[in-house]
Formats: structure tokens, sequence, C-alpha cells
């Protein structure tokens, strides 16, 4: 497993969500959103209302998602919890696009640049982690991509109650 010293963390499914994140960490870290994961695609894990994203082949393959920042080692172990971390996902070290870096407003720029200046690769480009799909690709709806606003509309409440609450009190219960 890798060490939880990540202070940015990409997040390209139900974690864009700023009610998810609430409930599970306590509170919404700074985001940026429209940020860029390259070759790689997001496709729903079937009989679940979440996604994985996995390597891809083509080149012209992206995964659009949120950028978090100011993430504490705690609150990086809770997201390895609910991620299943090492059995269903492995958090792994990625480059992300950030898209037009100097439309950003100063406080946004001021958070890429103190995520860590070895992290930061170019005026686009920065190092960061994610969590990728660790089990078998067949676990995958490999035809369809997962939709956030489908996910949002059909089973947000839902999920909150059913997965987030009890994962979180569980994570409480752990002393995580």
């Amino acid at each position: 497993m890798i060490t939880t010293t990540a202070k940015t963390c990409f997040v390209y499914g139900t974690l864009m969500s700023e009610e998810v994140l609430h409930c599970l960490l306590g509170r919404i870290p700074p985001m940026l959103p429209k940020v860029i994961l390259k070759n790689h695609s997001r496709h729903p894990v079937r009989r679940q209302v979440y996604p994985g994203v996995i390597p891809s082949t083509s080149t012209s393959s992206t995964v659009e998602g949120v950028l978090l920042f100011e993430l504490s080692p705690m609150e990086v172990k809770l997201l390895d919890f609910f991620e299943e971390e090492g059995v269903d996902y492995k958090r792994a070290d990625v480059q992300v696009l950030i898209p037009d870096v100097t439309s950003l407003d100063e406080a946004t720029q001021t958070l890429i640049k103190k995520s860590d200046q070895d992290d930061y690769l170019t005026d686009q480009m920065l190092k960061t982690q994610a969590y990728i799909w660790l089990k078998d690709t067949s676990a995958l709806d490999i035809a369809k991509d997962w939709d956030y606003e489908e996910f949002r509309r059909k089973h947000l409440d839902w999920y909150l109650q059913s997965t987030v609450e009890p994962c979180r009190h569980e994570a409480e219960k752990s002393n995580l």
C-alpha cells in the first residue's frame, strides 16, 4: 500500500459529490472540477451505482473528474477504507491535466502550487493519486461510460444512506 502522505487526490465517481465528501470526511475539501485523467476510461461496476477507472489502450480516452486538495493523512486513510483500497481499488500515482491553468482564480492557483512543488509538473500537469480499479475488468460494464449526473438524479440519496453513512460509522468504530 502507498503511504498516506497525499495532499491531493483525483476522484471521478461518487466522491465528486460534495454530499458524499461531507458525509464521509465531515467536511468538503477544496476542489477543482473538470480535471482530466488521460489514457484511462471510466465504466459502471456491474450491479453497483459507482464506477471503476482502468488504464486504456486508446490515447484518446480520458476521464473527467475533480481534484481534491489539502487532504490530511487521516482523510486519505478514510478514503482508502471507503474505496476498499487493495481489494476493489488501488491508490496509484497518476498525472492529471488541469485545463487552462491561467484562467483559474488566484486562490485555486495557490492551492495547486501549495500541493507540493515537486508534484507540479508543468502549467497543466500535476502529479497526484487516484483510485484505479483493481479487480478483473469483467466486473465492469466496459461498453458503457458511467454517468455522474444520472448517479446524482437516481441514486445519491440512497447511496448516502446505504453506503456512505454506514462506512463512516464503521470507520469510526475501527478508530480510523
